[in-house]
């Protein structure tokens, strides 16, 4: 963990003295993708699902920033487990806002629609997959290194998928899937 910490710090200080160099602001066209490591959670009345799972994920998204620190977006998540040959994956795909109030600082908050599948062995004939749900969405991420046209960061995400009404008229969804993922990303600008 140490050598971990101390690469991700000599990293950062290299990427600071190459921009020594002014770098332009970002503007415009932004498209990124990353890669997570972090949980699904689900609840439900019952014994349906309840409690989290580790799980991987993948997001790919797309940003037009009107200004530098003001951009729409639309995001692609999705998180998945396998275990017995059976691989659940939730997905939240919203489209938001993002803001930079640093320049190396971005967060990031999506309204959309949440999907869950299960596959058997990958077979896409043994598929079963949920009905669509409200989702939301949240994030951070860290750029650790920036070049002109492109920058690595460390980011956080969270994104929640709403089931099915309120049986029980108790004010909650009946089933409830949450994404909870940490890891990195890139993206390319200045197209």
């Amino acid at each position: 963990m140490r050598s971990f910490i101390a690469s991700l710090v000599t990293v950062c200080a290299l990427g600071t003295l190459a921009a020594a160099d002014p770098l332009p602001p970002r503007l415009g066209l932004e498209l990124g993708g990353g890669l997570q490591g972090g949980k699904i959670y689900c609840r439900s009345e019952g014994t349906f699902c309840n409690g989290f799972t580790e799980a991987g994920g993948l997001d790919l998204n797309a940003s037009y920033f009107l200004t530098p620190k003001l951009g729409l977006t639309v995001d692609l998540w999705a998180m998945a487990h396998t275990e017995n040959n059976f691989t659940f994956t939730h997905f939240v795909n919203t489209v938001g806002v993002k803001w930079r109030p640093l320049p190396i600082l971005t967060f990031q908050l999506g309204i959309g629609e949440a999907h869950a599948t299960l596959d058997y062995n990958g077979a896409v004939v043994a598929r079963a997959t949920s009905d669509n749900g409200f989702a939301v969405m949240g994030g951070a991420a860290l750029d650790v290194i920036r070049s002109r046209r492109w920058a690595l960061s460390v980011e956080a995400r969270f994104g929640n998928g709403f089931y099915g009404g309120d049986k029980n008229n108790d004010g909650k969804a009946d089933i409830v899937g949450r994404n909870v993922g940490v890891g990195a990303g890139i993206t390319f600008f200045g197209f």
